[in-house]
C-alpha cells in the first residue's frame, strides 16, 4: 500500500467485517499498536535505499467498540523494495520485487509490480509526476544537487553567486538586497537588540553568538525561480556578523515551520549552503523553540489538541499552564566576557534541553522574549510528547 499508485494516504481498518460492514471491534489478542507496526518493519528486512514506509495506528471508537485504522503515509521514496529475502510466516517476500496494491487486488509474492506501475512509481521518486511548483518542493529537499555560479551576472544584472539545480537548470535561487530595489529600501535595526526586532523575533535570542556578536539585519532576499517564474521569495535574517542566515518561520505570532514547505525546505538550504563556522549550533538552538510540524494536518490536529489542553496565545490557563510553569529558561549574565560563550556553547552542546536568553539584560523587551522563548520550548516538547503518547 506504501506503493500505491493512488499517490495519498491509504487506510487499513481492522474490526470491520469485509462484506457486511458490521462493527465487530478489534481482536485483542492479536492485536498491533503502532510501536508493534514500526519494529516489524524495522526487523530483518533490508530496504532499499534505506527507505522504510511511515505507519501510524489510531484507535476509532464506534458503537461502544474499538476500531483500529492503520495509517499508510504518501511518500515520495517510492518504490519500496527489499534487497534480502525475508521470511517469518507463509511465503517469503523476494528481494527486489515491487509490490503494490490496486483496488483491492495485492501483487501476487512471486510476482513483481508491471511496468506502468514501477514506472509511475520511479517517476515518483524522481519528482516527474509533478508539476513545477512541486517539483521545486522537492528539488530543494536534494540539497547535495545545488551548485554555486560565482562572479556571473544573476537576473538582476549585478555580478554575484546564484545556485541553480544540477539535474535541472531552470531552478534557480538567486539573492538580492533592498539596495537593488529602491521601493524596498528602508530604516531597518542593525543591532538585535533594538526595541524594533524584540520579541516577535523570540528565536534569534536562543544562540549563544547574539550575547556578543549583536548585529542583525534583514535588508536581504531569496527567491527561487522557475526558469522567469518566481516560485517563491522571503526575507532574510542575519545574525552572527551575517555568519548565520536565516529563513523566517511563519508568522510572527505562534511561529512554526511545515516540514513539507518551501519556507521550512529553503531553510534548510541556507544552513547547508550559506552557513558560517557556527550555523549548524545555531540551527540546534533555534530548533529548540520553533516548533516543526510534517504537513499542515499536523500543525492543525496539535493546536487543535492544545487548545483543548488551555493553550492560546491570548491565555494560557489549566494543563497548558501547568507546562508553561514547568519550563524552564536561563538567563545569560556573562556579557562583555570573551571567554563566556565557548563556555556556554559546549554546556548547550552536552544539554539538549537548554535553552537560554541571550538577550542583553538593557534590552526593553528582555522579559517578552524569555515568554516567548518558553512558549516556544513548551510547544517543542509538547508537541514531542504528543506524537509519542499512545493512541
Amino acid at each position: 500500500m506504501a506503493n500505491s499508485p493512488a499517490n495519498r494516504d491509504c487506510y487499513i481498518i481492522i474490526g470491520i467485517e469485509d462484506k457486511t460492514y458490521n462493527v465487530l471491534g478489534v481482536d485483542v489478542e492479536n492485536r498491533k499498536n503502532q510501536q508493534n507496526v514500526i519494529d516489524l518493519l524495522h526487523q530483518k528486512p533490508k530496504w532499499a535505499g534505506g527507505y522504510i514506509p511511515e505507519v501510524y495506528v489510531k484507535q476509532v471508537i464506534i458503537l461502544d467498540k474499538e476500531i483500529d485504522v492503520i495509517i499508510i503515509k504518501q511518500s515520495n521514496n517510492t518504490p519500496f523494495y527489499l534487497l534480502e529475502d525475508y521470511t517469518k510466516q507463509g511465503k517469503p517476500i523476494f528481494q527486489g520485487n515491487i509490490y503494490t496494491r490496486q483496488g483491492d487486488t495485492n501483487t501476487p509474492k512471486k510476482s513483481t509490480a508491471d511496468l506502468h506501475s514501477t514506472e509511475l512509481l520511479w517517476k515518483r521518486r524522481l519528482g516527474l509526476i509533478y508539476n513545477p511548483s512541486q517539483r521545486a518542493n522537492y528539488y530543494i529537499a536534494d540539497l547535495q544537487n545545488w551548485e554555486r555560479i560565482d562572479g556571473e551576472k544573476d537576473k538582476y544584472g549585478i555580478n554575484r553567486y546564484f545556485f541553480f539545480y544540477t539535474l535541472d537548470p531552470d531552478y534557480t535561487i538567486h539573492f538580492k538586497s533592498d539596495s537593488d530595489d529602491d521601493s524596498e529600501t528602508q530604516n531597518r535595526p542593525k543591532d538585535i537588540n533594538n526595541d524594533i526586532v524584540g520579541s516577535p523575533f523570540y528565536y534569534l535570542f536562543a544562540f549563544c553568538n547574539v550575547s556578543y556578536h549583536t548585529d542583525f539585519s534583514d535588508s536581504e532576499k531569496v527567491v527561487l525561480y522557475y526558469k522567469e517564474i518566481p516560485l517563491f521569495s522571503s526575507l532574510i535574517e542575519s545574525i552572527d556578523e551575517r555568519r548565520t542566515k536565516i529563513i523566517p518561520p511563519e508568522f510572527f505570532v505562534n511561529p512554526y515551520y511545515i516540514e513539507d514547505s518551501f519556507r521550512y525546505q529553503m531553510f534548510e538550504f541556507m544552513f547547508t549552503h550559506w552557513g558560517g563556522n557556527y550555523s549548524g549550533e545555531a540551527k540546534t538552538m533555534l530548533m529548540r523553540v520553533i516548533p516543526l510540524y510534517k504537513n499542515d494536518n499536523e500543525h492543525s490536529e496539535f493546536m487543535n489538541y492544545i487548545n483543548d489542553k488551555g493553550f492560546s496565545y491570548n491565555n494560557i490557563c489549566g494543563e497548558a499552564l501547568t507546562r508553561y510553569n514547568g519550563t524552564g529558561i536561563g538567563v545569560y549574565e556573562s556579557h562583555g566576557d570573551p571567554s563566556a560563550p565557548e563556555c556556554i556553547s559546549r554546556e548547550l552542546k552536552n544539554n539538549t534541553d537548554l535553552v537560554i536568553n541571550f538577550a542583553h539584560p538593557n534590552n526593553k523587551d528582555f522579559d517578552g522574549i524569555t515568554k516567548h522563548l518558553r512558549i516556544g520550548k513548551m510547544l517543542v516538547d509538547w508537541l514531542d510528547d504528543w506524537r509519542n503518547s499512545p493512541l
